[in-house]
């Protein structure tokens, strides 16, 4: 009878170390999953504000879209799913969109958009990998 209790506690000792490891698995898993989705959805965002830089009536508001997008874009730099080829277009739209910036607060509507077009170049060239 002592034996059977013994064995029994080593067992639920083992299920309950297979089942905390089986836990943890699938937590990685997704944790891995969401912050690649996470990059997507981030460089998505920088696009997208980009592209209201491009049709926003004035330099305020050109200077205001292309702020929110570096904002994005930094997020997308963070991860370390994007390759160095990745990073280099990163950084390039990033440099495009402080010209946006910069022009837009300026009051050089074409110039900043011209800028915010580039960007855009630069993200739509950059491909997320998991």
């Amino acid at each position: 009878m002592f034996e059977n209790n013994v064995m029994s506690r080593k067992s639920k000792t083992y299920f309950k170390n297979q089942q905390d490891l089986l836990y943890s698995s699938i937590i990685i898993i997704i944790t891995l999953a969401l912050s690649a989705c996470m990059a997507e959805n981030h460089l998505h965002q920088a696009i997208r504000y980009s592209e209201a830089s491009i049709i926003a009536d004035d330099g305020a508001t050109i200077a205001r879209h292309s702020t929110t997008a570096i904002s994005h874009a930094l997020s997308v730099q963070d991860q370390e799913y994007i390759s160095s080829a990745n990073r280099i277009h990163l950084a390039m739209a990033i440099v495009s969109l402080e010209k946006a910036i910069e022009n837009g607060y300026y009051d050089k509507d074409d110039s900043a958009r011209n800028a915010a077009r580039i960007a855009i170049a630069h993200f739509k060239e950059i491909k997320i990998t998991k």
